[in-house]
């Protein structure tokens, strides 16, 4: 007699309850900056919205900000950079609640230190991050996961104006992007103050000629980081060029090289 065994999986559910913090939005912009001199203090407002439709709870703090054009980026302790400000900064408050709809200010003060040695761009962020607590009564079987809106407002001071500036072009990477030929350039800034450059580039055929004038939007960056502009190269056909690559920060600083392109 054959003996039929049968095996019975039972399969365990685990089901997730998920809630955000969505209805907190900042209704004044991401980036403060400002022009100043050593000695002097000025003050700023962040203004947010509860846009959810019942009470959201906010916590404020501060942090340092750093990115570079891999994409990686860091929220460290505030003083971890060299040009961080977090130290001359205070706000208030440091966490609130807000009702469906109801608008807080976010008050903050920036003493910049009487030293005659600082020069160029400090910056730092603050952060205001919906707290989400779990509610006990609307608990499942199971895994409840919490997850919460954050915000890194910018606080940038440009002291002084003598800061040196400089910028590198760290490498180029030509790829293919929904059928469109794109190079990507990684830019470091290398000086002491902010830069907004504006990359250009113009290609040469092998004959000489001007085949094409290209120019990317203008990125913000900061000393020390680096960003990727992306130049969509429509209506450049295959062959070899030569290319002049211009990035211009304002204010007469122009920083520019000269590569080979091969487009197959």
């Amino acid at each position: 007699m054959n003996k039929i065994v049968q095996f019975i999986v039972l399969a365990a559910f685990v089901c997730a309850a998920f809630s955000t913090t969505a209805g907190i939005v900042v209704l004044n912009g991401l980036t403060h900056e400002k022009q100043v001199l050593p000695g002097e203090t000025y003050r700023g407002t962040i203004q947010i919205q509860n846009a959810g439709s019942s009470a959201e709870s906010v916590r404020v703090y501060l942090r340092d900000y750093w990115y570079s054009f891999s994409g990686e980026s860091r929220y460290d302790d505030g003083g971890t950079l060299a040009r961080s400000n977090s130290g001359w900064i205070s706000y208030n408050p440091e966490v609130l609640t807000l009702d469906s709809a109801e608008v807080a200010t976010i008050e903050f003060e920036v003493k910049v230190p009487a030293n005659d040695t600082l020069q160029g761009t400090y910056w730092s962020v603050i952060m205001v991050e919906g707290i989400n607590e779990p509610d006990p009564a609307k608990a499942q079987q199971g895994v409840t996961v919490n997850t919460a809106i954050r915000y890194a407002i910018q606080v940038i001071s440009n002291v002084g104006t003598e800061a040196a500036s400089d910028l590198q072009f760290l490498g180029m990477e030509l790829k293919k992007q929904e059928d469109e030929n794109v190079l990507n350039i990684a830019i470091e800034n290398t000086g002491e103050c902010i830069l907004r450059p504006e990359v250009s580039l113009e290609l040469f055929d092998e004959s000489g000629n001007s085949t094409a004038v290209i120019k990317s939007d203008s990125r913000r960056v900061l000393p020390g980081t680096s960003v990727l502009s992306s130049l969509v190269l429509k209506n450049v056909g295959v062959g070899k060029y030569n290319g002049v690559l211009i990035a211009d920060c304002g204010e007469e600083r122009l920083y520019g090289t000269n590569f080979s392109l091969e487009i197959e």
